[in-house]
């Protein structure tokens, strides 16, 4: 059975569809909520294909109720509303996390009911304010980009006393590789593809490297020994 519950956004009802335990929200609600007269053209210009087919429920033999069949699921919805430049999408935004979804885990129908409804609200904005964060260090990486279109990009995020927990975006080379440390003599034997210039130069520093290590630990043994002596 799919669960249809109505949340007024101001003059307008929007529809949330519960479905194994998880909302589905009337895509034509949420557009003219945001202000949008044309359900598909908005869909069509902040989702992408992807983010739109999977955001379909099925009808059942066991669904009793007339289901809209063009819904968008809660990542769907993040994304129109992050893409979207209405007005009132901030608005939006902030009645959804606070108060339909703490709503909907109280009575029990999606999630942990167990779980505190501000806690809730609170996971939901933090989420919400992470992907924004991401959202616009992507596209400023992408769009300074010199060779945008054969680009890699890192994600990371740093934490700050200033700014608490920052999403930051880098390009990275064609021919950089990231790996842990110990994994890096296992990638040069068997995954990375070296020319034999390079696998020189890296034998020949790394040759040197051992020795000034082993000419250090020389010097230091005897000065060990001494002090063992006293």
């Amino acid at each position: 059975m799919a669960d249809i519950t109505p949340f007024n956004f101001g003059t307008h009802a929007v529809r949330v569809i519960t479905r194994n335990n998880q909302p589905w929200f009337v895509a034509s609600d949420v557009c003219q909520a945001l202000g949008y007269s044309n359900t598909s053209k908005a869909i069509g210009d902040h989702l992408d294909a992807d983010e739109r087919a999977s955001e379909l429920v099925p009808r059942t033999s066991n669904d009793s109720l007339g289901v809209p069949t063009n819904l968008i699921n809660e990542s769907g919805l993040y994304a129109l509303v992050l893409r979207s430049r209405k007005p009132e999408a901030r608005k939006f935004a902030k009645w959804v996390t606070s108060e339909v979804l703490p709503s909907i885990r109280q009575t029990g129908s999606y999630g942990q009911p167990a779980y505190d409804p501000d806690q809730v609200a609170l996971a939901h904005r933090a989420a919400l304010i992470a992907t924004a964060q991401v959202y616009q260090s992507v596209f400023e990486a992408v769009m300074q980009a010199k060779d945008w279109q054969l680009n890699r990009y890192m994600l990371r995020f740093d934490v700050t006393a200033e700014d608490g927990t920052v999403a930051r975006v880098k390009a990275v080379d064609r021919n950089a590789y990231v790996l842990p440390l110990d994994r890096f003599h296992s990638a040069v034997e068997d995954s990375i593809c070296v020319d034999a210039q390079t696998l020189t130069q890296l034998a020949s520093t790394c040759t040197a490297r051992l020795g000034r290590m082993a000419a250090r630990n020389a010097v230091a043994a005897p000065q060990q020994g001494s002090l063992q002596l006293r």
